[in-house]
């Protein structure tokens, strides 16, 4: 099932039913996860690749606890939260099935090896887990991402995991589309260096109300202070016109 709002349809259930619907999505193109927050809404209503990349998704869910609200308050009432540490928990969790090869993309070295040493202490062999970690720019080097791709569909790749940040992440894996091979492949930024130990999550308290946005702007103020006190503004304007348009 899913529900409506911003004129995206987004698929409704838990992690484990996101990743299902994902992976049932039939065709030779990566089965793309995307987790919606609000500076991905702005981005969405500036940028057109990025849109591209939202439209052909597999699967799309409501990750910033805002967006929830809103579509409950516009009758939406299905609506729940799914973020990426949702999905990369639920999916590595599942990792043990047989089959599974793993490929990360990661900002830095040290999160792709606690990363592969996590895994491999699940039960997947060594061989199962690649990594890679791109150059700044590489979404518009295209030597590099067709290099990237050809590595990621020669690992046999079931499972992608983009933790290199939006909007690249999602508009590379797009352009890319069957060089990749056909990975479920979630694009979840922060938190796989969270899953790595080495990022911090906001204490449960402050993420059901809608606060974890404060406990990352804490720890990472210069680099957020524009998304949260800067862009974050335009998303009023957008949010009063999904208001004018309650589901039906």
């Amino acid at each position: 099932m899913s529900l409506s709002l911003f004129g995206i349809a987004f698929t409704t259930g838990d992690a484990a039913e996101v990743l299902a619907t994902a992976a049932a999505r039939p065709g030779p193109r990566p089965r793309l996860v995307v987790t919606a927050n609000v500076d991905h809404i702005v981005a969405l209503s500036e940028n057109a690749a990025f849109r591209k990349a939202y439209a052909g998704a597999a699967a799309r869910t409501l990750d910033g606890m805002p967006l929830v609200w809103l579509a409950r308050l516009t009758g939406r009432y299905g609506a729940q939260r799914v973020t990426g540490h949702d999905l990369l928990a639920c999916a590595l969790a599942a990792s043990r099935a047989p089959g599974t090869r793993v490929f990360l993309v990661c900002a830095s070295l040290l999160v792709g090896e606690r990363m592969r040493t996590r895994l491999v202490g699940a039960g997947l062999a060594p061989g199962d887990v690649a990594i890679a970690v791109p150059p700044f720019g590489f979404e518009r080097d295209a030597a590099y991402g067709h290099a990237l791709a050809e590595r990621v569909r020669r690992h046999g790749t079931t499972l992608l995991v983009m933790g290199v940040g939006a909007p690249k992440s999602e508009i590379w894996v797009d352009r890319q589309g069957e060089a990749l091979g056909a990975p479920v492949v979630l694009a979840v930024g922060e938190a796989l260096n969270v899953a790595a130990g080495l990022a911090p999550r906001a204490p449960r308290l402050m993420q059901h109300a809608g606060l974890e946005w404060l406990f990352r702007f804490l720890h990472a103020p210069q680099r957020l202070f524009h998304r949260y006190f800067v862009r974050s503004w335009r998303f009023v304007r957008i949010m009063a016109n999904e208001r004018d348009h309650p589901a039906g």
